[in-house]
């Protein structure tokens, strides 16, 4: 997938933004013309026939659906992907519950987001799915960013709509203070709490699927997967659980390409401070995938996070990232770096 960030602004300011380099810094827009250089470059290639959207928040942005109409419109184009917050929802119907559209909703906590906003937001679901009818085209996410973090507020939303699969993450690291730190303590920290959210997940048959910075294997005990077992009598679990990967060992991160409005690109934002690349330097998006793949993923499974990941097997055939790469950033950076020098001694 690649992404197109349409705006910098954005009607929130959750404290885990992963974009937080540029959110609500500026109310930078993309214009026509980058925007269309933008799709140019995803889809000319024919690697890539679906496009994805997101902010800051996208449906902020002045024109959003003009351009929903030219994504909707281009033949290359099989699909788009909107990444809101769901709350400005109601002012795009006409282009949201387009076929070719489907919508990753964030929902956050009424906490976070104020009384009003999250009712906004409850409304905006409720004609979407029982007035649109667009239910098999949008899916609700969590970020999971505290180790005390709420989900009740989504269980509900889940429940009442009747959703049988939740996109969850655990956040990545937005500062450098959080960076290239005990990333298995951070992970252990929150486990507790995610469980317990899986647990009522499950229960109601409610398959979590892992996005971004999923939990590694070695840190889920036997008895701990045990415990998730005990909900495969249900038919439903028992016959969908593996279009999860909750229990999957392998954890991997592939390059996700965000496409900034002045057409630099990163490899994704919890990177964006060290891929920025411009996107007229190369030929189309599957020759950037390439690039970043070997400036930065190919390095990724040499680096480790703490000594259990040295003799680790999944490391070393490269079935397990260890967690979001932004953890190890400098040891990458450093590994890419020496084996450039390298490169030059046996020129």
């Amino acid at each position: 997938m690649a992404n197109i960030m349409m705006t910098d602004s954005c009607n929130l300011h959750c404290p885990y933004c992963f974009a937080n380099e540029f959110v609500n810094k500026d109310r930078n827009e993309i214009t026509e013309e980058a925007f269309k250089k933008a799709i140019d470059f995803i889809v000319g290639d024919g690697s890539h026939s679906s496009v994805g959207l997101i902010g800051g928040e996208p449906t902020t942005h002045s024109k959003f659906e003009y351009f929903m109409r030219k994504l909707l419109l281009d033949k290359r184009v099989k699909g788009v992907m909107v990444y809101t917050n769901g709350i400005l929802m109601d002012k795009f119907w006409n282009v949201l519950c387009h076929p070719k559209t489907h919508m990753l909703i964030n929902c956050n906590s009424p906490e976070d987001i104020g009384i009003h906003q999250f009712e906004r937001l409850k409304q905006n679901l409720k004609v979407l799915i029982e007035d649109k009818l667009c239910m098999d085209r949008v899916t609700l996410g969590i970020n999971m960013y505290d180790r005390n973090f709420e989900y009740e507020y989504l269980l509900e939303l889940l429940k009442k709509y009747h959703f049988h699969h939740v996109r969850v993450s655990i956040t990545v690291p937005n500062f450098e203070e959080n960076r290239n730190i005990d990333v298995h303590s951070y992970f252990e920290s929150m486990k507790p709490r995610m469980f317990s959210f899986f647990h009522e997940l499950l229960k109601n048959d409610i398959i979590p699927n892992f996005d971004c910075n999923k939990i590694p294997s070695c840190l889920v005990s036997e008895d701990e997967l045990m415990q998730f077992s005990t909900y495969l009598s249900s038919e439903f679990i028992r016959q969908n659980i593996n279009k999860s990967n909750i229990s999957s060992n392998e954890v991997h991160c592939t390059p996700v390409i965000d496409i900034r409005q002045d057409l630099t690109a990163v490899r994704c934002f919890g990177l964006s401070d060290c891929t920025k690349q411009r996107i007229d330097d190369f030929s189309g998006i599957l020759e950037l995938e390439k690039f970043y793949i070997r400036i930065v993923d190919a390095y990724a499974y040499n680096t480790s996070y703490c000594n259990k990941c040295l003799d680790c097997h999944l490391r070393k055939v490269m079935k397990c990232s260890g967690g979001c790469l932004a953890y190890k950033i400098d040891q990458i950076k450093l590994l890419n770096t020496r084996a450039d020098e390298l490169l030059n001694i046996y020129r």
